[in-house]
């Protein structure tokens, strides 16, 4: 019922759509990092 109160269409924050990694340094940069989550946040706000 409040789909119709978004001001912008829902978005994915995720990680990348590759095979998760064994090295530890791979793997943290294949999954969701701030920036990107504050950057789509900014994005779904329109800031």
């Amino acid at each position: 019922d409040a789909f119709d109160y978004l001001d912008a269409p829902p978005i994915r924050v995720t990680g990348a759509d590759v095979p998760l990694a064994y090295a530890k340094t791979l793997e943290q940069n294949s999954m969701p990092q701030v920036p990107n989550v504050v950057k789509s946040v900014k994005k779904v706000l329109n800031k």
